[in-house]
């Protein structure tokens, strides 16, 4: 009985324990749900409020970016408006740059035709003067020859042979070498040296110019000391025409001819040189109109009268001054 009792008791403390046990275990589950609440609520709150920083950030930003939108693209049109500026200013400047150049080209290409024009108007007179001076340098070689035509030129007689009186010496040695009648007048009115200067003693002796009255009797004597070869001191003499220096020059220029034709025992003559006038059949390879014609530069496009005028009356000035000075 007594055991039975125990039991009931032991049963209705381990009842009452676990009773207790349980409302201990709901406690603290109140206590853990409540907590969690709690949490929970303070999560909500720090959630809403993140949510709510998240709100105004967004907002925030929006006016910045709105705002840093509308200052960039303020900046952008202002740097591309200075630059439009910018670009008209030296657009106007390259524009008046340009045009100033342009002008000054037309002015140089205009100054460049009228120079072209009047360089040919000069040639042109230049060419006609050259002609011209050359037919009077002709004429002038032409009269001096004909001064000439009495005179013989003797090269090879020794320095100072011919003594104080040249034109002695000379007809005697011309009446006794060559033959001549002993009272043939020779007629020679003067003789001379060339003028240079005396040349040292193993030098060739200058030559002796003889003048004649008589163009027969210096032709009588040409002629003669041609066929007779004539020696002094062991020197040949040699007789020859007195030419101008032109005509010496040009006849220079067939010494090398004259050589070969010895050389070979042909037979030649040089007479005097005649004048040769250009526009003639014998026309001379120096005719200025044919240099002209050589020449590179050419005319470009036609001749303005103005300038041509001027040359023209420049031209006909000259001849006119030729003219009376002849």
């Amino acid at each position: 009985m007594s055991g039975g009792v125990v039991t009931k008791v032991g049963r209705d403390q381990q009842n009452g324990q676990n009773s207790k046990t349980i409302e201990q275990k709901r406690d603290e589950e109140q206590v853990q749900h409540a907590e969690a609440n709690s949490l929970a609520l303070t999560m909500r709150s720090g959630l809403e409020a993140i949510s709510k920083e998240i709100r105004d950030l967004k907002t925030e930003m929006k006016k910045d970016l709105t705002t840093l939108k509308e200052q960039v693209t303020e900046d952008v049109k202002s740097e591309i408006n200075d630059l439009k500026r910018e670009m008209y200013q030296q657009l106007s400047a390259n524009t008046k740059t340009l045009q100033a150049q342009g002008s000054r080209i037309a002015e140089a290409e205009g100054r460049i035709a009228e120079t072209e024009t009047w360089n040919m108007e000069v040639k042109d007179a230049l060419c006609k003067s050259l002609k011209q001076q050359q037919m009077l340098q002709d004429k002038l070689t032409d009269i001096e020859g004909r001064s000439r035509r009495n005179n013989i030129r003797i090269f090879g007689i020794p320095e100072d042979k011919e003594g104080d009186s040249a034109p002695k010496y000379l007809h005697q040695l011309l009446t006794t070498e060559l033959s001549l009648p002993p009272n043939v007048n020779l007629q020679i009115q003067r003789a001379h040296r060339a003028l240079a200067q005396k040349p040292n003693i193993n030098s060739p002796p200058r030559s002796m110019i003889v003048h004649f009255l008589e163009f027969t009797v210096k032709e009588m004597v040409l002629k003669k000391a041609w066929q007779k070869k004539i020696v002094v001191e062991g020197r040949p003499l040699i007789f020859d025409h007195d030419y101008a220096t032109e005509v010496v020059q040009k006849r220079k220029a067939y010494n090398g001819i004259k050589k070969l034709l010895k050389e070979k025992g042909i037979r030649f003559q040089t007479p005097l040189t005649k004048m040769r006038i250009p526009g003639t059949t014998d026309r001379s390879s120096t005719d200025p109109h044919k240099k002209q014609h050589a020449m590179p530069w050419q005319r470009v496009g036609e001749r303005r009268e103005g300038t041509a005028r001027r040359a023209k009356e420049k031209l006909q000035e000259f001849e006119r001054i030729t003219q009376d000075s002849e």
